[in-house]
């Protein structure tokens, strides 16, 4: 079959067969969400009924349709499949246009049923006559950022353009993490391409890895994954891409209990944790145990730097979080105290007020709150000129005396300012907290900088990025 996925993510031409004028239904959403993508190939609303949908002109029939229809959405219900595959058929008899298709729809071989599994293998058989490639059943779709695509029914999606991708196995997880990035301080965070791949009826995890992980605009890969067949080839693909970006997984089915439930979703075997654990790290693949974690690094990977060495200095406006910090730091086991230069510490203690405790222990500085937004960037730029520094976690807590928004702004033009120098060493900010710091971090994501909500947040984003690091210097 042809191995071309790529009419998945930007065909000429689409339909949409379950296509509702109800809002509340799935064909409703993947209707809207591929309009508001800003696609502009047609879009076809395939239903019972053959009605219009937020002004698409409707139809009953796949096979009516009078232009070209590159692929399909299926939305209706598996029992709907016979009919699907009859109307299908009548159209690849006449036009032979369908190139994809993304059955979003579940009930098919995930529940164990006679009937499920049936309709399940019967789209396999129709696919593999026709050379159609196929993800789902039971999966929400894929988006295409650049190709201004979004053929879910994931609601309220930032399409803002970035080097992310994200391939995972369940659609809710997938749903989960893009809509939390529409939640954050900026609104959005960049990223290519987003499949899930469901029951992996035709289209298998390895196969979307592949096709992703060679997209020229994705510079670090996520996968969730509950399991596979292929383990051993499924890290290989992971440890190929890995030479080239980072790629950082979510696998789950850890204990006994949450692979018994990997089983009973999709159909999946989780295999033996110990053995992926050790498969992944032997790779340079980075591991990570939550979601946020996932997004956190990933989109640390997409837009700092990789660190040169392991020395984080702690830069710190309170006491306590800087503590916190630190005790996460020696329990990562990935860090070292960086010693900075006499003439550093020298500048610390000129640019900060006269209270603030400036290596006491090494690699940390506690700047007190009498810091001003000014003193902070200051701060900053001594640390990151130190050739002893390779990266700086930037920790700070909202009063009513600090201009916080000034400080993001003062960071960002430090950063373009080092750029231009040469100097480039990945920052850490943790802007605590709440609706109060919005605004700085906004400022800060914009400029494509990420921020944390606390520091064990940043810590093991920072962590990973040492891994790869690490990984890559040694050849893994």
């Amino acid at each position: 079959m042809d191995a071309n996925l790529s009419f998945l993510f930007a065909p000429s031409g689409c339909a949409v067969f379950g296509a509702s004028k109800d809002p509340r239904k799935a064909g409703h959403q993947i209707v809207k969400n591929i309009l508001d993508s800003g696609y502009d190939a047609p879009v076809t609303p395939v239903s019972l009924k053959g009605d219009d949908v937020l002004g698409l002109a409707g139809y009953s029939d796949l096979a009516d349709i009078p232009h070209q229809v590159e692929l399909v959405v299926m939305s209706a219900p598996a029992a709907s499949t016979p009919m699907f595959l009859y109307q299908l058929e009548r159209r690849m008899e006449v036009q032979h246009d369908v190139k994809a298709l993304i059955i979003a729809a579940a009930g098919f071989a995930e529940i164990g049923t006679e009937a499920g599994i049936g309709y399940q293998q019967a789209l396999v058989d129709f696919c593999r006559r026709y050379s159609i490639r196929m993800i789902g059943p039971n999966c929400v779709g894929a988006v295409d950022v650049y190709e201004h695509f979004n053929a879910t029914f994931i609601a309220d999606i930032a399409m803002h353009p970035g080097g992310i991708s994200v391939v995972s196995q369940s659609g809710a997880v997938g749903a989960w993490l893009l809509m939390n990035w529409r939640s954050s301080p900026a609104g959005r965070v960049g990223f290519s391409k987003f499949v899930t791949v469901g029951n992996m009826a035709d289209v298998d995890i390895i196969e979307a890895l592949e096709y992703v992980g060679n997209d020229e605009r994705t510079r670090v890969m996520g996968l969730y994954i509950e399991g596979s067949p292929q383990a051993r080839k499924l890290v290989e693909t992971l440890g190929s891409i890995a030479e080239r970006k980072p790629v950082v997984v979510l696998k789950v089915g850890r204990t006994e209990e949450g692979a018994q439930a990997a089983a009973s979703h999709t159909g999946s075997l989780a295999g033996n944790d110990a053995v992926y654990d050790g498969a992944l790290k032997q790779h340079g693949i980075i591991r990570v145990r939550t979601i946020e974690e996932l997004s956190d690094t990933m989109r640390s990977c997409d837009t700092l730097p990789l660190p040169a060495g392991n020395r984080f200095f702690v830069l710190t406006q309170a006491g306590g979080p800087g503590i916190f910090c630190v005790d996460e730091m020696a329990g990562s086991g990935k860090f070292s105290a960086p010693v900075i230069t006499q003439a550093s510490k020298s500048k610390l203690r000129d640019v900060l007020p006269p209270i603030a405790s400036i290596c006491e222990p090494e690699g940390h500085a506690d700047i007190t709150a009498a810091a001003t937004a000014r003193q902070h960037v200051d701060a900053l730029e001594v640390l990151l000129r130190d050739d002893g520094v390779d990266g700086v976690f930037f920790i700070t807590v909202a009063t009513l005396f600090l201009d916080l928004e000034e400080m993001a702004e003062g960071i960002v033009s430090l950063m373009e300012k080092l750029a231009s120098e040469g100097i480039s060493k990945p920052v850490i900010p943790v802007i605590i907290s709440g609706n109060w710091v919005k605004p700085a971090r906004a400022v800060l994501e914009k400029n494509e900088i990420p921020t944390f909500e606390s520091p064990d947040r940043g810590v093991r984003a920072a962590a990973n990025l040492i891994f790869y690091a690490e990984s890559r210097r040694s050849g893994a």
